[in-house]
């Protein structure tokens, strides 16, 4: 939801700070420093990819599977953690070779959230990775954030919940090992 008053309304300053947080997770995701990006996750936080749905234009508002519903992941922070720590074993069949990765962040919107320090950000997202010789892939859609600062007083952002709209009914890739 994009604010219709000025009193809705971030600073430039605030959509500042939080565009450079989105990339600067962008950069950590990308260079493969996933125990440095575990640090901007709030212990609380939800990560979820509801499935998308191929429907009707009269159905459109059912596009996604709704909460609880399928997902290609619903994450708490333990299970990204196990992720990381799978990854970072070397034993993951899914990432040997590695991903190659470049996260683009676009279309940052940034409202203020429900709770004090908190903010609803709304961004577009390309993820492009490569694997080996040949292996190929492009996931594409949008992200709909919960950022909020660890401390009232001006502290570091976190990432409370991010739920990752898909532009994709199908995946063609081979996996979705990858954080979005």
């Amino acid at each position: 939801m994009i604010p219709q008053t000025a009193t809705e309304r971030v600073t430039l300053e605030v959509h500042h700070e939080i565009s450079q947080f989105l990339f600067r997770e962008a950069r950590l995701l990308d260079d493969r420093l996933f125990d440095e990006w575990l640090g901007l996750l709030a212990e609380d936080i939800r990560y979820v990819a509801p499935v998308r749905l191929a429907r009707m234009p009269r159905e459109q508002r059912k596009e996604f599977e709704p909460e609880g519903g399928g997902a290609h992941f619903d994450d708490t922070k333990e299970d990204l953690a196990q992720r990381v720590r799978k990854v970072n074993s070397g034993r993951a069949w899914s990432e040997v070779p590695a991903s190659r990765t470049r996260h683009l962040i676009t279309n940052v919107e940034v409202e203020p959230g429900d709770e004090p320090d908190s903010y609803r950000v709304m961004s577009n997202f390309f993820l492009y990775r490569t694997r080996s010789a040949t292996y190929q892939d492009q996931f594409a859609g949008g992200r709909r954030d919960l950022i909020r600062r660890r401390s009232g007083d001006h502290g570091d952002l976190e990432l409370a919940r991010r739920t990752i709209l898909l532009d994709q009914t199908v995946l063609l890739g081979n996996n979705l090992s990858v954080f979005l």
